[in-house]
């Protein structure tokens, strides 16, 4: 089994094969696999999802697919046909595209069988949503003491109005010793192939969820694969 995860660019890519590195290595070992492909850009993704979705649900029966575009920005899309406001009304758009995209090769019944295997989801707001989760690690890398801010907690609700990415510009622009600018193709995977465990970017110490959204997606590959991306406390 393969899952496909469609992303907006190629820092997405980067920074997501550096988190689940260790998971990939432990899915290859059974012939599985986590493929992270860049479909160029957000509006190019909504241009793109149906089709490469289709595409894949129907060539092979055991493949599962993501759909992990930013939620923000959505202004640029308000008055088109991919108006979205919030994340539900983003996964209903990504859905949508999709079961189209079947219904020019299946029946209507056959493309809800398909879906199943497919999930719409974002990064909300962004991919640096998961540097801010990785609090420790972003810290250790610009070797500078922990306390980096404050942002809203949870980190996903970070929102349109200083998105995660702008959090993280200022942190690299205002703490880093040499005061270098953020570069997300290079600094994203850089910091999150510094965390060991995922645990510690879905929660707190005092287990309070940082990223539900991204752990609800983690985990709905982790049950298809039946090999977690992280092992509970207990196992």
């Amino acid at each position: 089994m393969i899952a496909y995860v469609y992303v907006e660019g190629e820092s997405d890519r980067l920074a997501l094969e550096a988190l689940w590195k260790t998971w990939r290595d432990q899915l290859r070992q059974s012939g599985d696999g986590i493929r992270v492909l860049p479909l160029d850009d957000k509006a190019r993704f909504f241009r793109k999802i149906g089709a490469h979705t289709a595409a894949r649900l129907l060539a092979n029966a055991d493949d599962i697919i993501v759909g992990l575009p930013d939620l923000y920005p959505t202004a640029p899309y308000a008055n088109g046909p991919y108006a979205h406001t919030n994340l539900a009304e983003l996964n209903a758009v990504q859905k949508r595209e999709v079961r189209r995209a079947l219904e020019a090769h299946v029946s209507s019944a056959e493309a809800t069988t398909h879906l199943n295997r497919f999930m719409g989801s974002a990064l909300k707001h962004d991919l640096e949503m998961l540097l801010l989760a990785a609090e420790q690690q972003l810290a250790n890398f610009l070797r500078v003491p922990t306390n980096l801010g404050t942002w809203r907690q949870p980190v996903e609700d970070q929102n349109y109005a200083r998105p995660p990415k702008r959090v993280v510009e200022e942190i690299f622009r205002s703490r880093s010793s040499n005061k270098m600018s953020y570069r997300d193709t290079v600094h994203a995977s850089a910091v999150l192939s510094r965390v060991m465990d995922i645990r510690e970017i879905f929660f707190t110490q005092a287990g309070q969820l940082k990223c539900p959204e991204f752990k609800r997606m983690v985990d709905w590959m982790g049950t298809a694969f039946g090999t977690p991306g992280y092992q509970n406390p207990a196992e």
